[in-house]
């Protein structure tokens, strides 16, 4: 494929052309089997830096296991699967850090539902947590984020809910909070998503191929636009 890099259309119906590949295990972060196998660890350059940028911050604020990742996309883009988006290389799913019965940080096993107080309703990993430390600190990160700007982190209503009231209570940022709880959704026409964050980023600026639906979040917009309101 010609062209320079670009995320081509929306992303649930769409291509990626000039991929940046994701190695498959990094110092902070790994990919599940599946996504391996799939070689679907292609994004945009800044879904992965944003990635690699969020696995290390976790990793500096509070020591343990890498960051498991699912699928972004294809090199090409296109449909993936069972998957409506994933398509243009800023989608990505990541499991949740856990915390095991003994107390102890392990990497995630694999998409297993946690319930509204955190813990994992599945039988592969009866005992672990939910572990909203370093679960915050992801999200933080990215809402955070200036380039790029994150449009969606989709997880389920209890676990948002759950991550926002520790973060109010361990003194968070007013701005921090706000933005976190626009951008935290329970999607409506998917899963819960209670066994994993979908992250969703923006169109890059000037890439005139890529397409964005959905809410423009006000600190996004361009200074002298959010000025007029």
């Amino acid at each position: 494929m010609g062209g320079p890099p670009s995320s081509v259309g929306q992303a649930n119906g769409g291509k990626l052309i000039g991929a940046t590949p994701m190695e498959h295990k990094g110092k902070h972060h790994t990919f599940t089997w599946t996504a391996k196998k799939k070689k679907s660890n292609y994004g945009t350059l800044q879904m992965v830096a944003l990635l690699k940028r969020a696995a290390a911050t976790v990793d500096w604020a509070v020591d343990g296991p890498p960051l498991v990742l699912g699928s972004i996309s294809y090199e090409h883009g296109g449909k993936i699967g069972s998957h409506k988006s994933h398509q243009t290389g800023r989608d990505v799913d990541i499991l949740f850090y856990v915390v095991a019965k003994d107390g102890k940080r392990r990497q995630s096993k694999g998409f297993y539902k946690f319930d509204g107080v955190g813990n994992c309703e599945h039988k592969n990993c009866h005992g672990d947590k939910f572990d909203l430390q370093r679960n915050w600190w992801l999200v933080r990160t990215m809402v955070w984020s200036q380039k790029p700007h994150v449009q969606y982190i989709f997880v389920s209503k209890p676990l948002r809910k759950l991550m926002l009231a520790y973060a109010k209570k361990r003194g968070e940022h007013p701005e921090i909070l706000r933005r976190a709880a626009k951008v935290m959704v329970q999607p409506g026409n998917s899963s819960p998503h209670a066994d994993h964050f979908h992250v969703r980023i923006y169109c890059r600026k000037g890439d005139k191929t890529c397409k964005d639906f959905g809410p423009r979040w006000d600190w996004t917009r361009p200074q002298k636009e959010t000025a007029k309101k």
